[in-house]
């Protein structure tokens, strides 16, 4: 089989992994072609900021590099292609010629390809803001559309000439990502995303979308179904024990700076339910794959169940606001801060009080998706589910489908009750588990490792001198989220 890797994100691990995986088909015998198609665009996703361009550094060194190593091995590189004046004038007129809000650029077209909605997920997150404002960012917009258009086209022609069986690619959901997809979709070529695996020296292959929540929900049953019954189990009692202690396994912990024990006090004959939130953006940034359910989109669900608590004289709503949200826009923390009821209580994501000891004081957890909904089901706390989650329907939580149902759970505590922990199980052995360990590439840290025992750089002799000479953690505070 011919298989055609087609890139447009140089930042690490995801390089690193399409070479990876380039490898280990070519070890299994597979004709195996590698594209990069981001350079040289008006927009680029994990770009580096201008300041660290004008020390010489620059992704395309990292590129470079590696496709010398690749092609070394015996990997074909492929250059991209130059375009037609044609081609790359209908592009522009493409990325000129949108008007309108958000939700219109998410419906935006380039021809049949579903350019505008990758184009929206990469401005929403660079941006930290589920809301966008693409009225006030039509510069950027027009950056992002343009490219995302001649990405589309690039790709379109390097299909043509190499002719593959599969094509595999990073992610699908940015603005220079997803047009790979739909280059693919529109020429009949099975594709497949690749992405992190469960810990940092894991990467996994996805023949579906890695955001649909239904196709992770049968990956998490068909792994747990695989695996040796003794094994699976402490392994899926580990993820909830380590998460606990803060690691955040998969990606950076966010209860690092947390006070353990740091908790408001109980009141009295007062019934506590706690909601702990997710971050707004990221489910706006994936809106074409996650359907938001009978509660709407998350502000929406928990100002029901702010009406739903307000019903009750005898129950206290504390809301804890995701400690990634303070990282974030303004405006999206100021949404979260600014939410008001009766004996409602906000949480800043900024506040160093205790989640899981505020877990333990709850009498209910209720949350849109977040980890911590399972966590607290498996700790034994009753846990309800007002979102999309990729462990709704596992029989861990409950999940009332209106504000009657909602209220009917909350009116005693015999209505929290009925779930079991081991119904946890799955969820925990899958996000400890899942994936394929490298073995050409040598991780350090979660965007840290070495290639065939090289370093991809991408940066210059003098920050790398600051890295070696014991001022790592200094150093990776200062381009972390640069990546």
């Amino acid at each position: 089989m011919k298989y055609l890797i087609v890139e447009s994100v140089a930042a690490k691990p995801h390089l690193e992994t399409a070479g990876e995986i380039a490898l280990d088909l070519l070890e299994g015998g597979q004709e195996v072609h590698f594209a990069f198609v981001g350079n040289g665009l008006t927009w680029t996703d994990c770009a580096l900021p201008d300041w660290l361009k004008w020390f010489g550094c620059s992704y395309e060194k990292r590129v470079r590099q590696f496709e010398r190593i690749i092609a070394a091995r015996g990997i074909s590189v492929t250059s991209p292609p130059g375009l037609p004046d044609e081609i790359i004038k209908g592009c522009r007129v493409f990325a000129n010629g949108f008007s309108g809000d958000l939700s219109d650029l998410k419906r935006y077209r380039y021809g049949g390809a579903q350019l505008g909605m990758g184009v929206a997920s990469s401005l929403i997150s660079w941006a930290g803001d589920g809301e966008f404002d693409v009225l006030q960012n039509g510069e950027v917009v027009g950056c992002a559309l343009f490219s995302a258009a001649l990405t589309f086209e690039k790709v379109r022609v390097i299909i043509h000439n190499a002719r593959p069986d599969v094509i595999i690619t990073f992610n699908g959901r940015f603005a220079t990502c997803r047009p790979i997809v739909e280059a693919a979709l529109t020429e009949g070529v099975y594709l497949q995303r690749h992405e992190r695996g469960a810990t940092f020296d894991r990467y996994a292959l996805f023949d579906e979308s890695i955001h649909s929540a239904a196709y992770v929900r049968r990956r998490i049953v068909e792994l747990w179904s695989q695996a040796e019954p003794r094994e699976r189990e402490s392994v899926a009692h580990s993820f909830f024990v380590r998460r606990r202690n803060g690691d955040g396994i998969g990606w950076y912990s966010f209860v690092d700076h947390q006070i353990q024990g740091n908790v408001p006090p109980r009141v009295e004959e007062v019934r506590r339910v706690v909601y702990f939130s997710s971050s707004d953006d990221e489910y706006a940034a994936i809106s074409d794959t996650v359907e938001p359910g009978s509660w709407g989109e998350q502000l929406q669900a928990v100002q029901a169940l702010i009406d739903t608590c307000a019903e009750f004289d005898d129950i206290e709503l504390l809301i804890r606001v995701h400690p990634h949200i303070k990282k974030k826009a303004s405006v999206a923390r100021a949404r979260w801060n600014s939410l008001t009821g009766k004996n409602v209580r906000i949480i800043p994501a900024e506040s160093t009080v205790d989640s899981y000891g505020l877990l333990d004081s709850a009498d209910a957890v209720v949350t849109y998706g977040s980890t911590i909904g399972i966590e607290a089901a498996y700790w034994g706390k009753p846990s309800v589910l007002l979102g999309p989650s990729t462990y709704a329907g596992l029989g861990t939580c409950l999940e009332p489908k209106s504000k009657a149902e909602l209220a009917q759970l909350l009116t005693s505590s015999a209505g929290l009750s009925g779930q079991r922990r081991e119904n946890c199980l799955p969820y925990g052995y899958y996000y400890l588990s899942y994936g394929n360990r490298y073995k050409y590439y040598e991780p350090e840290s979660l965007s840290e490792g070495r290639f065939l025992g090289q370093r991809l750089d991408w940066d210059v002799f003098p920050f790398r001198v600051l890295r070696k000479i014991g001022v790592g953690r200094i150093y990776n505070t200062i381009i972390q989220g640069m990546r």
